[in-house]
């Protein structure tokens, strides 16, 4: 009997099927393509420090994969660009006033230099290459596109061009290139 019920368990999760009580831990149990879209964030201090490009965990007191489910919501299917800015603005006063810890599934809070505030956050959509790029590396990745800016201050546009982005080739050949800000 309890080889019948492993037998099935095991078939379960090859298909990635779920069926009472048999689960297929598609938690776990899943497969990514080698190229993956991602969002990172990039925030900016009232005097110019630039902190990311990062994953958005950090953005928000929850665990790292409901942030992600929220930046979907509010940045991709989303279009009315009021509600972004005020995510933006919501987020950045409670980045600025009450930051938190690292707790279980949730990241600590970005936080900003000693006597600083950050004015400004940047989210963009990233293409990596999970056989080409440093998982370690944030910046690297083979695409870029601003999804949003919130720059109430023009902190961003006083930085002038930065080159946050290490952009690989579509071909197979690193290339150390910045990305302008459009």
């Amino acid at each position: 009997m309890s080889a019948a019920y492993l037998g099935v368990q095991i078939r379960q999760t090859f298909k990635d099927r779920n069926a009472w009580p048999f689960c297929a831990y598609n938690m776990f149990n899943y497969y990514l393509t080698d190229c993956f879209q991602q969002a990172r964030v990039v925030l900016i201090t009232d005097r110019g420090h630039l902190v990311g490009p990062a994953d958005p965990w950090a953005l928000l007191p929850l665990e790292f994969f409901r942030v992600i489910s929220v930046i979907e919501r509010v940045f991709i299917t989303c279009e009315d660009p009021h509600v972004r800015d005020d995510f933006c603005r919501k987020a950045l006063h409670r980045l600025n006033t009450r930051p938190w810890r690292d707790w279980d599934e949730i990241r600590g809070s970005f936080r900003p230099p000693a006597g600083q505030r950050f004015v400004g956050v940047e989210l963009h959509l990233v293409e990596v290459d999970f056989t080409r790029c440093d998982p370690t590396d944030r910046s690297q990745v083979t695409s870029v596109e601003l999804m949003h800016r919130y720059d109430p201050e023009g902190a961003f546009a006083r930085a002038g061009d930065q080159d946050l982005w290490r952009l690989l080739e579509p071909a197979a050949t690193p290339a150390a290139s910045g990305h302008p800000r459009p």
